[in-house]
């Protein structure tokens, strides 16, 4: 099977993700729902920019750079929403801020610092994480790391207070994601990299939808608890 397969249908599970969750901010306009939907459609983004270098055989600069940019806020910003769903509007609101001062200055980084183009040139479909800059790899990592506790952490603490189990698949996808992207960070083997990175999201992003879908049946219109001490996301 091709590997540009992989990321194209993480970007389609994704995409319809990103706008099931944009017609629910639509209707309610609850935060979380707006930070859910960009930090989806930047999931989308990231993956299609793999199936874009896989296609063409290599990364070209702009791609490579719109990449990196992606793939450290969506993840920051998925976090960012899950905090608005545990019932700490101050904490949420300082983590949301600090989120968007990151995003900006990763922006700003990902778009002016120098990576390696005779490196990027040689790593064909390599996910290419030792051609970025020092800045680049150390926002992302700061951004990717801080954002997946959040996700893990929320879901976890939804799951201990309402046994709900689609909170348990949010859980175990955003921990799946973490691996893909970890792993592919530190591999050496060109060819491992990229499939540990391309199926890690793909598992990730599905069990995160299922447990979307599953989070509140499609009949009930009843308001979710206020009382509960944590809300899985982004029901």
């Amino acid at each position: 099977m091709a590997s540009w397969i992989f990321p194209a249908l993480s970007a389609a599970i994704s995409a319809v993700f990103a706008t099931l969750v944009l017609l629910r901010y639509l209707k309610g306009h609850k935060r979380h729902h707006l930070l859910w939907t960009l930090g989806l459609y930047g999931f989308t983004g990231a993956a299609l920019a793999q199936v874009v270098t896989d296609l063409s055989g290599g990364w070209s600069e702009g791609v490579y750079r719109a990449y990196y940019f992606l793939i450290g806020s969506l993840v920051m910003t998925l976090g960012a929403g899950t905090i608005y769903l545990m019932n700490k509007p101050k904490a949420a609101d300082i983590f949301m801020y600090v989120t968007l001062a990151l995003v900006a200055v990763q922006a700003v980084v990902c778009a002016v610092t120098p990576v390696n183009t005779t490196g990027l040139a040689a790593a064909g479909t390599e996910t290419g994480v030792g051609i970025a800059s020092v800045p680049m790899r150390i926002l992302t990592i700061v951004m990717s790391t801080v954002g997946a506790l959040a996700l893990i952490a929320g879901a976890i603490l939804s799951w201990r207070a309402t046994k709900r189990p689609h909170n348990l698949l949010i859980a175990v996808g955003a921990i799946l994601l973490a691996i893909g992207g970890g792993t592919a960070g530190v591999a050496t083997s060109e060819s491992f990299s990229a499939w540990a990175l391309y199926i890690g999201n793909l598992a990730g992003i599905a069990l995160l939808f299922v447990g979307f879908l599953i989070s509140r049946p499609a009949a009930d219109t009843r308001p979710a608890a206020p009382a509960a001490p944590a809300a899985s996301p982004p029901a």
